[in-house]
């Protein structure tokens, strides 16, 4: 089980402050505001600490958040031949038969281009259809990596939309889990 930290603590009061009801209607409707609002009202801001990396941690965790109400199927920190993925859609499995139809997203919770380059080469271990790794951050270092800039243009707000309409029609798993 992860451990607490501010910028979990800091979504989940977030979270706690929109109706639940409100959260499912918009996962499925209107995303993107719903992103936006939960940033803006999140206070990220006033968190002490390393910038990029706070708002990269808060967009991790929030992204964990959405998939899973969103019952699109996903896995999170997972270890692979000594690489960390952080998240991977819909799942490891499908990643090492058919990475076509599989997304890693990665959150490099830094600003050092050269480190964030290491791990994306070994990550194109994993999974070698580059359009198929997805870069999450603050603000974006212009990586050769589809990127969502959670800052600037702001981008990341439409990410679930563009997973949804990447993985339409994708083989997912037989079992599902329903949210009632």
């Amino acid at each position: 089980m992860d451990e607490s930290s501010p910028v979990k603590d800091l979504l989940y009061q977030t979270l706690e402050a929109i109706p639940q009801n409100d959260i499912h209607k918009r996962i499925s409707s209107d995303t993107k505001s719903l992103i936006k609002e939960i940033f803006s009202k999140s206070g990220i801001d006033t968190l002490d600490g390393n910038k990029t990396e706070n708002y990269e941690k808060f967009a991790e965790s929030l992204m964990h958040y959405l998939l899973t109400n969103a019952l699109i199927p996903s896995q999170r920190k997972i270890l692979v031949d000594q690489i960390e993925l952080d998240v991977v859609i819909p799942d490891i499995r499908t990643l090492k038969a058919s990475n076509k139809d599989a997304i890693v997203l990665v959150f490099p919770k830094s600003e050092d281009v050269k480190s964030i380059r290491q791990r994306l080469e070994n990550i194109h271990k994993i999974q070698p259809i580059q359009e198929n790794i997805w870069l999450v951050q603050k603000l974006s270092l212009d990586l050769a990596y589809k990127t969502y800039e959670i800052d600037k243009t702001k981008t990341f707000f439409g990410i679930l939309d563009d997973i949804r309409n990447k993985t339409a029609g994708k083989t997912q798993s037989k079992f599902k889990i329903f949210k009632v």
